[in-house]
């Protein structure tokens, strides 16, 4: 059998290399393809894959991309890393097929589509790479955040913002690691853009983390927008919150303090947020200052604040307070707030 195997390809490269007349006769990709489809063994197919990934002729790509289901699973690998050699522009249409071979039972084929699907990577193939952010296959999307952030153009990276939201943990930490990549202006605006969507609270909290730990100063009013807006969910304020307090040296308590006394509620209520977020001596003797406010709003707002600045000095205050409150809601954030407060 090994003779006769041998015998074969012995054949099969003096038809193409060593007759003119045979050459000539039979046009060498259509008989490439015609081994790669038919011949019994696989060996055959193999070295037919590997040729064809040799001819830079486009009508290699069909052929390669039928292998690319071949039960073999050398001849899979070689069919894929021949279309990567034929590389972008030429086998794009090959991407689609190469996708689904992503989660292929061998490591090897794997390998050899992942390298092809970085060779396919260009402006004519950017759509098939976004369209795969969609799939149901986490692999798939995986492997499409991978390529679409070797790409160096702006569509790419905005493609990738959803996946910092994306449901699996893999996929998440990809999109995360090629947002790292970026320079600080890129990265700033890509952050930017995700701690706005507010259709995937995901991509925010996983956005306003990532804010937190390069920190990204320019995105503090951003982030303290967040803490305040009626739409946006409490796991997002509280990551909001974090990040906010890995920059709280960045703040300026003067200017908060002034806020406090502004007609606009908005702004106030984002500066007793801050407040209690930087805390401190300055910052909790303003808070402090307005459990007299006449507002009851204002108030609990403080209350609150006061149990995110962690010190024990607010405690005669709040029990002061709570003894001198009716209403039971605002009695039990009070308490709560106490309770946080004491050791």
């Amino acid at each position: 059998m090994g003779n006769k195997i041998r015998t074969i390809l012995i054949l099969l490269l003096t038809i193409l290399f060593s007759h003119p007349v045979a050459r000539a006769a039979e046009d060498k990709v259509a008989f490439l393809a015609d081994k790669l489809g038919e011949n019994p063994s696989f060996k055959v197919r193999l070295k037919a894959a590997v040729l064809l990934g040799r001819m830079k002729d486009p009508r290699a790509v069909r052929p390669l991309c039928d292998a690319l289901e071949d039960d073999n699973y050398v001849v899979r690998g070689a069919a894929a890393r021949a279309l990567g050699n034929l590389g972008h522009p030429m086998a794009v249409a090959a991407v689609e097929p190469l996708l689904r071979l992503v989660a292929d039972a061998e490591p090897f084929v794997r390998k050899e589509v992942r390298r092809a699907l970085e060779n396919l990577a260009g402006e004519k193939s950017i759509d098939y790479f976004i369209s795969a952010l969609n799939n149901d296959d986490a692999t798939v999307r995986l492997t499409a955040v991978h390529v679409l952030s070797m790409m160096r153009v702006n569509e790419a990276r905005v493609a990738i913002v959803p996946a910092l939201g994306d449901s699996d943990e893999e996929v998440r930490a990809e999109a995360i690691l090629a947002v790292k990549g970026l320079g600080h202006a890129e990265m700033e605006g890509l952050l930017m853009q995700a701690i706005g969507k507010k259709d995937n609270y995901q991509v925010q909290v996983t956005a306003a983390r990532l804010i937190g730990e390069m920190r990204i100063t320019s995105a503090m009013g951003s982030l303290a927008d967040l803490l305040v807006r009626d739409d946006v969910v409490p796991e997002v304020k509280r990551e909001a919150a974090e990040a906010l307090s890995l920059m709280k040296d960045q703040m300026s308590i003067q200017t908060l303090v002034g806020q406090l006394n502004k007609d606009d509620r908005v702004l106030r209520d984002r500066a007793i947020k801050l407040l209690g977020i930087h805390g401190g001596r300055e910052a909790v003797d303003a808070l402090l200052g307005l459990l007299k406010h006449q507002d009851p709003f204002v108030r609990r707002k403080a209350v609150f604040a006061l149990g995110d600045t962690n010190d024990p000095r607010a405690i005669p205050a709040l029990e002061f307070l709570l003894k001198s409150e009716d209403n039971p809601r605002f009695r039990e954030l009070i308490k709560r707030t106490l309770r946080k407060l004491k050791p």
